[in-house]
């Protein structure tokens, strides 16, 4: 079995990515890998976003409703 590593963008490159096609896009497209790697600036926007769509997801898949 194979290890699954992702070499995160640059910070800037993040961003562009996260406003052109929203949280949901940017969390499919990273939750896939074991580990990341990058810069420090990158990895901390991803993990804050990746926290912010868990919290958004109730247990069932569905979207929390405020």
């Amino acid at each position: 079995m194979g290890f699954n590593n992702c070499h995160i963008p640059k910070l800037d490159e993040l961003i562009k990515y996260y406003n052109e096609f929203g949280l949901e896009s940017l969390y499919n497209r990273f939750r896939k890998y074991d580990s990341w790697d990058g810069d420090s600036d990158a990895m901390n926007f991803l993990e804050s976003k990746v926290k912010l769509w868990e919290d958004t997801i109730s247990l069932d898949g569905g979207q929390k409703v405020e």
